[in-house]
């Protein structure tokens, strides 16, 4: 994890599914620390909440480049998983789950 260049509340995280390495991933939440295990969408995904909709409609992630550079992936919370409340930002896993594995709240 950095500090994304060009931005100082993101961040520039690279993640790992546990056989492939996915980075870059741009994240504005900071309450997770390497090692964290966390939910992961890649493109294609369907994210049940937008926190960006004011009706909280779902969507289809896709690439977006933020502030210069093209995220391959969303780092999510239970809000926009649909699972209940941020709770302070990206939902936290237990760290015992095995890494890669399709996660159903």
């Amino acid at each position: 994890m950095e500090k994304h260049p060009n931005a100082d509340r993101l961040r520039v995280v690279e993640l790992t599914d546990g056989k492939n390495v996915i980075k870059p991933v741009v994240c504005g939440a900071w309450n997770f620390e390497v090692g964290a295990v966390v939910p992961l969408a890649l493109p294609g995904a369907v994210i049940p909440h937008n926190q960006h909709d004011p009706e909280g409609k779902s969507f289809v992630l896709g690439k977006a480049t933020i502030r210069g550079i093209e995220s391959q992936g969303m780092i999510c919370s239970a809000k926009e998983l649909g699972l209940g409340e941020d709770g302070g930002g990206i939902m936290i896993l237990d760290s015992n789950l095995r890494l890669g594995e399709a996660f159903r709240g």
